[in-house]
């Protein structure tokens, strides 16, 4: 009786370990399917990436940025176009660059005026800082320095546009930086060109007011001040509101 007693344990015994081999197979299989499953989207997923160009950048970009950063650095080594002519050279690199954008594909080219943007608003920044870091007394000089920079812009963009309609042109190709040199503002701008024409003033200011917005509560009340004083010597001067949006 009590072998028969231990036969039946020894059996059960051996059910059970059937079933716990039977219950981890279908497991270990599961996890090795999972695995290969997660393996395969994540490759599927790096070449799609690939091919759309994530992991590599068009030459076309690389050339636009290398555009904006010279014209930047330009722009930083001088503080401005100093003449009309250094002023129609700037102008027509304007131009030059919101062309090579236009003709960069959907994809790239809000990356382009993107890239754009911020080297505009570095360039404001440092006009800006530029103002603030001299003394009081010496405030107007430079003050009086970026508005004659900006009116050289001005006029630099009037002649360019006269010139192209003379010869039955409608302009520079799209505004270079937007639309054209704010008067008083930076000279390297506005906000990049866009595809299919200009934009309006309105556009322009929305852009511009879109990134201070964007800026710090110290920095909002540096740009209010630095606007204020730049209107205020404007209309001394007798010249038309321009510059940053207020």
């Amino acid at each position: 009786m009590s072998a028969s007693a231990a036969e039946t344990r020894q059996a059960l015994a051996e059910m059970m370990r059937a079933r716990r081999g039977e219950k981890g197979r279908p497991v270990g299989i599961m996890i090795g399917i999972s695995l290969a499953v997660a393996g395969l989207l994540a490759l599927v997923a790096y070449l799609i990436l690939w091919l759309s160009g994530f992991f590599a950048t068009d030459p076309r970009l690389v050339e636009v940025r290398a555009m904006q950063q010279e014209q930047v650095k330009k722009f930083a080594a001088t503080g401005g176009p100093t003449n009309v002519l250094e002023a129609v050279e700037l102008v027509t690199s304007m131009a030059t660059i919101n062309q090579k954008v236009n003709e960069l594909p959907e994809n790239m080219r809000g990356q382009a005026q993107q890239d754009g943007g911020k080297l505009f608003m570095t360039a404001m920044q440092k006009r800006m800082d530029n103002y603030f870091d001299l003394p009081a007394e010496q405030r107007q000089a430079e003050l009086d320095k970026q508005i004659d920079q900006g009116e050289f812009m001005r006029k630099a963009w009037e002649t360019g546009q006269s010139a192209m309609k003379a010869v039955g042109l409608g302009g520079t190709g799209g505004q270079a930086a937007g639309g054209g040199p704010p008067a008083g503002g930076p000279p390297a701008g506005g906000p990049p060109g866009q595809s299919g024409g200009a934009r309006t003033e309105e556009e322009r200011n929305k852009w511009r007011k879109d990134m201070i917005d964007k800026t710090s509560p110290e920095q909002r009340s540096r740009w209010t001040e630095y606007i204020r004083a730049m209107q205020e010597r404007r209309e001394q001067r007798g010249l038309p509101p321009g510059g940053p949006p207020r």
